[in-house]
């Protein structure tokens, strides 16, 4: 199954050219999200599809209705008793060729994935992620994305302070949806998140009172 072509919503990575700094690798890391959540399936509640592959676990059960996204094991081999009769035979080998199925529909939906994320960066930047015998990332999404952005998506203080200015800048009209005023708060306390610096409830919340 060509998942990349068939479901992805970004069927071609945004290059990264150069040092992937913070904005890029968010930028990456959204697409990952949107690509993994158009390919169906029940884990994790079935409500966002394979995007449990690139959320680690606490950011994914941070989701309101969601369940633990647990990927599926390759099952073990097939023992059907000598007791068993030959319709309980034949649900046995439907039930066990299910799981190897699904097994490997989460495979490779998360090496597509991997894919996309190989292809939108340079190589020295993932050149210590690579199996050199498959010349494909061997870590998993989340340990992935948490390389880049520890080592090379680091955000400064007075980046914060820049986008924190701009936030503060805009304006917003009651008759304007709700979300265009939370959105770059939420934006920019991850952003200050990262940086070390995150802002308390009540800060967001006076923020939003001054914009308004």
């Amino acid at each position: 199954m060509d998942y990349q072509s068939s479901y992805f919503k970004y069927k071609t990575p945004t290059p990264i050219r150069g040092l992937p700094i913070y904005s890029a690798l968010k930028r990456l890391k959204t697409e990952l999200q949107a690509n993994a959540s158009s390919v169906e399936t029940d884990l994790g509640g079935g409500n966002h599809g394979y995007l449990g592959l690139v959320l680690t676990d606490a950011e994914y059960n941070s989701i309101p209705n969601t369940q633990p996204f647990v990927p599926p094991n390759y099952p073990p081999p097939l023992t059907i008793p000598s007791t068993a009769t030959a319709i309980q035979a034949l649900q046995m080998k439907e039930n066990h060729n299910e799981q190897k199925r699904l097994y490997y529909e989460c495979k490779n939906v998360e090496k597509a994935l991997l894919r996309h994320a190989q292809e939108a960066l340079e190589d020295q930047y993932v050149a210590a992620l690579v199996d050199p015998y498959t010349n494909l990332i061997a870590s998993d999404i989340p340990d992935t994305l948490d390389y880049l952005f520890y080592n090379f998506g680091k955000v400064s203080s007075e980046e914060v302070l820049q986008r924190e200015s701009e936030v503060m800048s805009m304006t917003w009209l009651a008759s304007d949806p709700i979300i265009l005023l939370t959105k770059p708060l939420e934006d920019l306390n991850k952003l200050a998140t990262h940086a070390g610096v995150p802002y308390t409830p009540k800060q967001i919340l006076e923020k939003a009172l001054a914009i308004i």
